[in-house]
């Protein structure tokens, strides 16, 4: 009891602040508290010289103050203390901002005690029925969101407009005027829109394929579920330059026999064909669960009015399919535009919006002014896409699922349509299996093209050298930056999910699209975004491992609260009633009651987010420098240095290692599942 009156009062929430403020640096160290000096250290101190963090801190006493003026009154009392905390809370980012002062260590613990007595304000105004965890919790989720979503998008539009530091509101026109930034635009949607329809095309074939015709080959669908998450993006992209390149044996055998000129690949066609393989299989898992949810008893229906198998097919199953479709082709366009690496492998002087960002960013000419408008152009196109699905999607009914329980079984696809689709996926498989071959066989050879001599030596340069050499740290800094980022992504991914599944408050709406916001922009432009934004006052953290994992959780964000949504739908809320109404909090009834049913579902999320972590690189290649380089910002550096066997070896140990951890948790999973099916049948 003592301990919840200790946590309820404002000056023990100003004394830890105080506290901070002595101990720890008021501005940034710029080379962290370890490797500071003595003097740099005292410099950073709030205390050493007056400056803004005096009226920062000097504020907090205000807050007693407003208390005591409503100590009768404590609904007033509260909203009068959370106006006063948030308006503190503005006026130290403003003024930081204005002054280009960095904010340092103590300014973190200003912030933890400023939101622990925002809590005890609206917990006294009875929001969230007084549920101090959910509010603390929701006050966390919109700040990180603000800070890390909102300010870094709103950083890259804003800086159209600056040359440096002058202020220039004409320029981003003059840059768009220019006649190679148009062709640049026309020709990213070409291929986005290209790639959109094959992919979504090739999706529904093969989702048609598990879901209607496979009995024993289903197994095909996991596989196409999990290779896109463990391939790098540009892997793909080396493997078939390996194969139909200048050097490949498809290209060598079309310019004998047909000839065809041994550039063909490169360009608008290579882009195509990479980017199809390897999004087809993002567009097949959206569309294997639409197909899967059509409900039976419709085709019945169908065919108890005289329809065959075509009408069927295309006046029923095919409308009910369209939101499914839709939401593939969007999804696919998106991760199109947003990838840079595939078009640096195989573009050539095709260029696309993506490469040239980065081009402006790490090119020899450093451009922030073109890259913010091109990557405010191309947020403009993703968020158009993403609020274009968002709405029609929303505001439609596509259920085909009744109360009942009759299920009854799907129907046969027509013959030839059956044996069309069957021909295709042989013909894809066929494909898949020759360019994954020539990624494996071609980090074995010594020089692919020239001399196919079997050898370790791109994996003895890779992995011989001793942990501090080679690939290695960047490795080993991967893991590190991929572990430390899965259990936030999952936890925070938990805490978004279980408000607003289980709670209702106004703007429960715009914080799930914020939310999801993350997947709409593209990594090129979250990239950009996250220098422009803190690379600079208030917040300086360009160059750190912290950015590395912040853009890693913020990016995967959305999968760990998917997960959970997903999960939470399957549990009765009368468990949390149960709980709520025997004393249980809110804290205690999540840790010891929706946890333990989430395991597996939150298992998935972690796995998932840790391996789209290890494999990302359009979000984070800016964002790492010669201390915080991962596994695949070197794999790039290879191939901009043309060591094509050294990085198609290192893209071979990262689709095993992450089809390994996939398998093995998923080993976990399933048996988990069958320990509780098991222990049901014996109660």
């Amino acid at each position: 009891m003592r301990k919840q009156v200790l946590f309820e009062s404002n000056w023990f929430w100003i004394a830890i602040a105080l506290m901070g403020f002595v101990c720890l640096p008021s501005t940034a160290l710029y080379y962290g508290i370890a490797e500071s000096t003595r003097e740099e250290l005292l410099e950073a101190m709030g205390w050493m010289a007056p400056n803004l963090s005096w009226f920062w801190f000097g504020t907090l006493l205000l807050i007693p103050v407003i208390s005591h003026f409503f100590r009768q009154k404590a609904r007033q009392q509260g909203l009068f203390e959370f106006l006063l905390i948030c308006t503190i809370v503005t006026f130290i980012f403003i003024s930081a901002t204005l002054a280009k002062m960095s904010l340092g260590y103590s300014i973190f613990i200003l912030l933890v005690s400023l939101i622990a007595m925002a809590t005890n304000a609206l917990a006294k105004m009875k929001i969230m029925q007084g549920d101090k965890f959910i509010i603390a919790s929701l006050i966390s989720i919109v700040l990180m969101i603000f800070f890390f979503i909102v300010y870094p998008t709103l950083a890259i539009f804003i800086s159209m407009f600056y040359d440096g530091s002058e202020f220039v509101p004409t320029q981003f026109l003059t840059i768009l005027e220019q006649p190679y930034i148009i062709r640049i635009i026309f020709n990213s949607l070409s291929v986005a829109a290209t790639i959109g329809i094959l992919a979504t095309l090739f999706g529904l074939i093969f989702a048609l394929y598990t879901t209607r015709i496979a009995k024993r080959t289903a197994f095909i669908g996991k596989i196409f579920s999990i290779l896109p998450i463990v391939t790098p993006p540009f892997v793909v992209g080396l493997g078939v330059t390996l194969m139909l390149g200048r050097s490949g044996y498809v290209t060598q055998f079309l310019v004998e026999y047909l000839g065809f000129n041994n550039n063909w690949l490169y360009g608008f066609t290579g882009i195509v064909i990479a980017h199809t393989l390897a999004l087809t299989p993002m567009s097949f898992m959206i569309l294997e669960g639409a197909l899967k949810s059509v409900h039976p008893s419709i085709e019945e229906a169908s065919y108890t009015l005289r329809a065959n198998r075509y009408q069927t097919f295309f006046n029923i199953i095919f409308p009910l399919l369209k939101p499914a479709l839709g939401n593939s082709f969007l999804v696919v366009a998106i991760q199109s535009l947003a990838d840079f690496s595939t078009p640096l492998v195989l573009g050539g002087s095709f260029d696309v919006i993506s490469s040239q960002i980065y081009f402006f960013i790490a090119g020899s000419q450093l451009d922030y002014a073109s890259a913010s408008t091109l990557g405010s152009l191309l947020l403009i196109f993703s968020l158009s896409i993403f609020v274009i699905q968002y709405l029609w999607i929303g505001n439609r009914s596509y259920v085909t699922v009744s109360g009942k329980s009759y299920r009854g079984d799907v129907q046969d696809l027509p013959n030839l349509m059956k044996y069309a689709i069957m021909l295709i996926l042989g013909f894809w498989v066929l494909f898949n299996v020759v360019l994954y071959g020539s990624i494996f066989y071609g980090s074995f050879t010594a020089n692919w093209g020239v001399d196919y001599t079997l050898t370790f030596k791109h994996y003895l340069a890779l992995f011989g050298q001793g942990f501090s050499d080679g690939a290695w740290p960047s490795l080993i800094q991967t893991v590190l930056f991929s572990a430390a980022a899965a259990p936030i992504t999952a936890l925070f991914g938990l805490l978004i999910a279980y408000i607003t599944v289980r709670r209702d408050f106004k703007g429960k709406k715009t914080l799930e699209f914020l939310t999801l916001l993350c997947f709409a922009v593209p990594g090129t432009v979250a990239g950009v975004s996250y220098i422009l934004a803190f690379n600079n006052a208030p917040i300086y953290i360009t160059g750190t491992g912290l950015i590395i994992i912040l853009s890693m959780v913020m990016r995967n964000m959305p999968v760990g609260m998917r997960a959970a949504i997903a999960g939470l739908g399957q549990l009765d809320k009368s468990l949390d009633e149960a709980s709520l109404s025997l004393k249980g909090s809110s804290f205690k009834t999540l840790v010891f009651i929706v946890l333990p049913l989430l395991k597996p579902a939150l298992l998935s999320a972690l796995v998932t987010s840790f391996v789209r972590s290890m494999t990302t690189v359009s979000a984070i290649v800016f964002l790492v420098t010669a201390d915080t380089r991962v596994a695949t910002s070197y794999i790039l550096n290879r191939v901009e240095d043309g060591e094509y066997g050294v990085a198609i070896a290192y893209g071979s140990i990262l689709i095993v290692v992450m089809m390994a951890i996939i398998l093995f948790f998923d080993w976990i999973v399933g048996d988990t599942r069958i320990s509780r099916s098991k222990a049901k049948k014996m109660n």
